[in-house]
């Protein structure tokens, strides 16, 4: 057993591999142009927000580059003109933010291992346009395309862990601007959503204490707070989730059968959250949802991609929007989509 995981892990990460070299060609980096601080975006509907600690070089085609910068977060806007990605950084949050739709619902993304940042752009307008929310991307370098895969491995846990305190202000600025009644987020829900390796940024922010006012935080500004497919241990995890007070609702998705996540624990030697939770390790402030039946095999089955044949079922696709767009889920929706019948497939 242990030799067919490993088979299946390095598998997997030579696909990933091989898949983002296309996302690393000149010719795919050709599609984003970064602008000079004189030029004004334009105000396009398929447009996105970065929250980004990585090293940024303007001169360079490649101009965001694969280390993180613990010193300063970057501020981007994103707006795809004619298949061009024109990006805008901008001096705060607040002045990204305001280049966004009005009234659409936010979600605050962070994703896991092995993403630069044209992927991370890719994953973000998926989400914003399946789902009609303004994304913030938080966008940290979770690989390098010179390392091997055991070594990137560590390489994006330890820029998850060292990311934490930015993400951590990163929350900071959007409570401030709850509390302003900043135009951007008045009268909208925001969502935190926390994928695979990107929940150890969760887990570090919340166990090394250092939140400032979110510690004791008495009005929760964050409205679902969305714990998927974590790459992070099971064990002790009630610990650091209960210590959440910022948010009103916390979802943690797990699947027994998630191969990625089989593989991470047997790197690590540790079940992972996002396996399989055992009744007396929950955390009393979270409601748990088991993606077994209708997940499979699956570790990203929170969009449909265009590369991968799985596709949500109606239930999923339901459930999904329902948190994104900062809403709470009934017990009534949550039957459904247990025992709803497994995603449909077909290319694309």
């Amino acid at each position: 057993m242990k030799r067919l995981l490993t088979g299946i892990l390095l598998a997997l990460a030579c696909s990933a591999q091989a898949q983002l070299s296309n996302y690393n060609s000149h010719a795919y980096w050709s599609r984003f142009n970064l602008q000079t601080a004189h030029q004004h975006p334009a105000g396009s509907d398929t447009s996105l927000v970065f929250v980004s600690n990585r090293f940024i070089h303007p001169d360079s085609l490649r101009f965001v580059d694969e280390f993180i910068d613990t010193s300063a977060l970057k501020y981007f806007f994103l707006e795809k003109q004619n298949g061009i990605w024109k990006v805008y950084q901008e001096p705060s949050l607040d002045q990204a933010m305001e280049h966004l739709p009005l009234r659409r619902n936010i979600v605050v993304y962070a994703e896991g291992m092995g993403k630069i940042f044209t992927s991370n752009v890719e994953r973000a307008q998926l989400m914003s346009g399946q789902y009609g929310v303004n994304v913030v991307m938080f966008d940290y370098a979770s690989i390098n395309t010179t390392f091997k895969p055991s070594q990137n491995f560590r390489f994006a846990r330890q820029n998850a862990r060292l990311s934490a305190r930015q993400y951590a202000a990163l929350l900071q600025m959007i409570k401030t601007a709850r509390e302003k009644g900043a135009p951007w987020i008045e009268g909208v829900s925001v969502s935190t959503f926390y994928h695979s390796m990107g929940n150890i940024i969760l887990e570090q922010m919340m166990r090394e204490g250092d939140l400032g006012t979110l510690e004791n935080e008495a009005v929760p500004f964050v409205d679902n707070l969305i714990i998927n497919a974590a790459c992070v241990p099971m064990k002790r995890h009630a610990r650091w989730v209960e210590k959440i007070r910022f948010a009103k609702n916390i979802y943690i998705h797990y699947n027994r059968r998630d191969l990625q996540l089989k593989g991470a624990h047997l790197l690590t030697l540790k079940r992972q959250l996002g396996e399989k939770v055992t009744r007396r390790q929950k955390a009393s402030n979270a409601q748990y949802v088991n993606f077994l039946e209708v997940a499979r095999w699956q570790h990203s089955y929170f969009m449909n991609f265009p590369y991968n044949e799985y596709r949500l079922n109606t239930a999923m696709v339901t459930y999904f929007d329902r948190l994104f767009t900062g809403r709470g889920v009934t017990a009534g929706e949550l039957t459904a989509l247990k025992a709803s019948a497994p995603a449909e497939t077909g290319s694309n």
